[in-house]
């Protein structure tokens, strides 16, 4: 909620598992984007967006569709934009296999619509990934500074594409943003400890 803004930093919770999350060594040729497939969370936008990109660009969307029907429009769109071959729907995965596919990931995609509070964001900075977010996402700017801990795009194909594509051809960049980003999350000093402590002062 925005009307609670004043104090709501204090508050922030960190990811179950938390302390799983790690970064591989070295990266697979992959953008994650680990969400239920809805069109809140516009993995469309994300498909018109590798229509457009300079480079090979490969994402790997894990989740469940809220309906079977907007699943199947996914992958009709993807079809019909001829990205087949840059994408990999995973469905479902387990706790485990998504911690193991943010650490292999060149960066992380999740430009939702005005989203709250989501953990996506955060368990992409325990895993010292980049973020790539839109101006308009909500929830994942509270974390994401531009520039520094990820990519802010405007939330139209274009924008989005070049930033992938800027991604995908500097690796040492992605990788400077997400260490950065891992540093901002110990900065948070988001513990569970921190928020029993506020909600009892």
């Amino acid at each position: 909620g925005h009307f609670c803004a004043i104090n709501a930093t204090a508050l922030y919770h960190p990811p179950p598992h938390a302390d799983y999350f790690f970064c591989a060594n070295t990266t697979d040729d992959y953008f994650f984007f680990p969400s239920r497939l809805s069109a809140s969370k516009r993995q469309s936008l994300v498909l018109e967006a590798l229509a457009l990109t300079r480079e090979k660009v490969k994402v790997r969307f894990a989740g469940v569709a809220d309906s079977p029907e907007y699943g199947k429009r996914l992958k009709q769109l993807g079809a019909k934009l001829g990205v087949e071959a840059q994408i990999e729907w995973l469905g479902y995965i387990t706790e485990k296999e998504k911690r193991e596919n943010y650490a292999r990931s060149v960066a992380v995609i999740f430009p939702p619509v005005d989203e709250d509070y989501g953990y996506i964001t955060l368990e992409a900075m325990l895993s010292s990934k980049a973020v790539v977010t839109c101006d308009d996402s909500g929830g994942p700017l509270e974390f994401v500074t531009p520039g520094k801990t990820g990519l802010v795009t405007k939330s139209t194909p274009a924008s989005l594409a070049k930033a992938l594509d800027e991604l995908w051809r500097d690796r040492s960049l992605a990788a400077k943003l997400g260490r950065a980003g891992r540093e901002n999350y110990e900065r948070l000093g988001l513990s569970w400890r921190e928020v029993v402590k506020t909600l009892l002062a």
